[in-house]
């Protein structure tokens, strides 16, 4: 992700699917392609945080390897949505959230889960422990043992890094290619999605946000 990016604070939704085509995704969403498809208000990134209109949208684009990927600040309905997607090929679905600290992917073949990694520093209390479960693939159980043996080292807050905040995005990289704590691939395109006819107005403010503070001790 962009420095600019990574420095908010945020909630974010993803899901890679591998094989699914646009056409499909769209028709299982009931979405349709919006006049504004190219969004580049930052470096690579849809401007989610300060562009009202692109709250609780959902953004797709095409990954090498022949992955699908959509991607968001979205409401539970539009989560449950995307889960669908994980009939169609092996899929990685992820969420990471900077306003209460906390992240998670899971990984699904033939629309089962296999395995799933969890970290919630607010929930459990303690920035050192990801709850795992299921079988993690190899080079998959390396990251996650980097980032322990770094955060027993305590190199992440020496750095001011959540390094287990960040487990998650590193796995959706090796799979697919996509993090969303570094820029997309080179070349990478987006296109915004709506409610088939148009969408409504996005009403209210957004939300307070924090979360490196409650790692940190900042106010």
């Amino acid at each position: 992700m962009s420095k600019i990016m990574d420095e908010l604070n945020y909630e974010l939704t993803w899901i890679a699917v591998q094989g699914l085509s646009p056409d499909q995704a769209l028709a299982t969403l009931k979405r349709e392609i919006s006049g504004a498809a190219d969004v580049r208000d930052m470096p690579g990134w849809p401007d989610i945080t300060n562009r009202r209109t692109y709250w609780n949208r959902i953004f797709m684009g095409v990954l090498p390897g022949n992955w699908l990927l959509l991607f968001g600040d979205l409401d539970e309905k539009d989560k449950k949505r995307l889960s669908t997607l994980t009939k169609f090929g092996p899929a990685f679905a992820g969420e990471i959230s900077r306003m209460g600290c906390w992240s998670e992917g899971q990984f699904y073949q033939d629309g089962r889960q296999t395995w799933s990694v969890d970290y919630d520093m607010e929930s459990y209390g303690r920035d050192d422990f990801m709850k795992v479960e299921g079988r993690l693939p190899e080079y998959l159980a390396a990251i996650y043992g980097e980032a322990q043996k770094a955060v027993a080292m305590q190199l992440g807050r020496d750095a001011g890094v959540d390094l287990l905040f960040e487990v998650p995005g590193k796995m959706s990289k090796a799979i697919c290619g996509f993090s969303p704590h570094e820029e997309p691939p080179e070349g990478f395109r987006w296109s915004m999605l709506q409610r088939i006819g148009g969408e409504p107005e996005p009403k209210g403010e957004p939300k307070p946000k924090g979360c490196l503070a409650l790692l940190f001790g900042w106010r």
